[in-house]
């Protein structure tokens, strides 16, 4: 049997299940679980509100995904940005920032419970900004670097709310010209990116010219979005009727994806590694001028195009699909204290293909594709869901199945960098936890103060030594430059790996 009618048949497996699990399986479903779990989830924070004063308000249902986590001992769902500042603020001013920032996010003086079966935010007893605030007097870049990473898994105490910020007041770092630096880390379950650049933002200085800047894009969009009542009733009939397959099938494909090859004997490594590089942003907008393909398609495509070299470059299949989880803020995205993200399955071929070119517009088409059409409803739906019977049936910490061979994040930060008391934030950096067993590769692609910065984090099982990283970071830099040379740029550069 040739390895294209396994591909073939294979395909054919993963539409049909998709398709019987979203007539037969998925209503039952709905109607026998989903449906009773949020009445009583809806009754229970009814009868909270009443008997348990103390209380703030119940999480919403796509932190419940993270509310098992080893909180206090070794988290996989905490994640800190640090801010170099040119600069030194005083840190009793910081200080009675953060305070004032805390008048309007009560969840930042709450602590997590659990009540009959649901979640909630319940008032700190004896919360203390001394408890949450310190000042670190370190200044050698290694051990700071090393500090820092550690600071991902580090737990958090218990009887606290899930939160720190720490004052770096003598960190010196010759390549940004800074001479400090503010790290404030905080779990998943009190929020995500956007959420947390909301809180950096109010921490900061306030900056009114950012804020209708962001308004307008958002007008822009909304408008970009306004569709005809004909097209309106077409995509209600593909919400009901196609989305729920499609948004299993992409999923089956992230389940049925080419993963990181590992080495037997390293699979028991615990740890991460971190390392950043800065990428020619200038490159990127280069190619989305030649090419006509916005610059978050060509990111992502530089990425998929590393991940690719380095599947094959371990020895890894390159007859199946590479599907990658990209993280998106939902479309009512508050930008408060919460989770409002989702993950989206994208794939692409690991196929070899003739040039860079065709995996780029394969990528921006499904982008397009994607993005104005209902599957992001199927996507976000199915967060929501699996938050409610997790978040209310579960009660041991879970393992993420493997849904995709990395999470890609994209982050653009718009208008002037931020200040803090007249100290411009030079850069920022950005650590993320890792789900062991689902990804061991977390890619962040920052755009900040006029650059971009690639920002990777892989458990020390996939990538035992750090140069590692920095060789996938030089994949994505490869694949930039040979999509800049054009489509007579065959990928030769990775002719020498033994492909299947």
């Amino acid at each position: 049997m040739s390895s294209k009618f396994k591909t073939w048949l294979k395909e054919l497996f993963l539409i049909l299940s998709a398709i019987f699990f979203s007539v037969f399986i998925l209503p039952f479903l709905l109607v026998l679980v989903v449906f009773p779990l949020y009445v009583y989830r809806r009754i229970i924070i009814f009868f909270a509100t009443v008997l348990k004063p103390e209380f703030h308000n119940a999480i919403n249902l796509d932190s419940c995904l993270v509310v098992s986590d080893d909180i206090h001992g070794r988290p996989r769902n905490s994640f800190c940005c640090v801010l170099y500042l040119k600069g030194k603020p005083l840190y009793e001013d910081i200080v009675g920032r953060v305070e004032k920032v805390m008048d309007g996010r009560l969840e930042l003086t709450c602590t997590l419970t659990r009540w009959l079966s649901i979640y909630f935010w319940e008032k700190c007893k004896n919360f203390s900004i001394s408890n949450h605030t310190s000042q670190n007097q370190e200044s050698d870049p290694d051990k700071l670097s090393e500090f820092l990473v550690n600071m991902i898994e580090q737990g958090y105490p218990t009887g606290n709310p899930l939160w720190e910020l720490i004052y770096f007041p003598n960190y010196t770092h010759p390549e940004y010209g800074t001479t400090s630096a503010v790290l404030v880390r905080i779990h998943h379950v009190l929020g995500d990116a956007m959420a947390y650049m909301a809180l950096m933002r109010d921490i900061f200085d306030q900056n009114p010219s950012v804020d209708q800047e962001i308004e307008k894009i958002l007008k822009t969009q909304r408008k970009k979005l306004k569709i005809s009542p004909w097209k309106k009733l077409c995509y209600l009939a593909e919400l009901f009727f196609v989305t729920p397959s499609q948004t299993m099938y992409y999923y089956l494909k992230g389940l049925n994806s080419e993963a990181i090859p590992m080495r037997t004997d390293n699979l028991s490594a615990s740890g991460v590694r971190h390392v950043a590089t800065l990428m020619d942003i200038s490159l990127i907008k280069r190619i989305s001028k030649k090419t006509g393909v916005k610059v978050t398609s060509i990111i992502h495509a530089g990425v998929t195009g590393a991940m690719r070299r380095l599947i094959l470059e371990k020895g890894g299949n390159s007859n199946g699909d590479l599907s990658t989880f990209y993280v998106l803020p939902k479309m009512n995205h508050t930008g408060t204290m919460t989770n409002n993200s989702f993950g989206m399955p994208l794939i692409s071929p690991m196929s070899k293909e003739p040039w860079q070119a065709v995996r780029l517009a394969r990528i921006s088409a499904q982008f397009d594709r994607i993005l104005f059409s209902p599957l992001p409803l199927g996507m976000m739906g199915v967060t929501g869901l699996t938050g409610l019977v997790y978040g209310t049936l579960a009660t041991k910490i879970w393992s993420v199945p493997h849904v995709a061979c990395c999470v890609h994040s994209n982050f653009a930060f718009i208008g002037e960098p931020l200040r803090l008391f007249g100290h411009v934030a030079e850069n920022m950096m950005l650590y993320a936890g890792l789900q062991p067993g689902g990804h061991h590769l977390f890619v962040a692609t920052i755009s900040y103060n006029g650059k971009l910065i690639l920002q990777l984090l892989g458990s020390r099982a996939a990538f035992p030594e750090r140069e590692d990283l920095i060789k996938f970071a030089d994949y994505v830099r490869k694949e930039f430059d040979m999509l800049e040379m054009g489509e007579n740029a065959e990928d030769r550069d990775i002719r020498h790996f033994k492909e299947q």
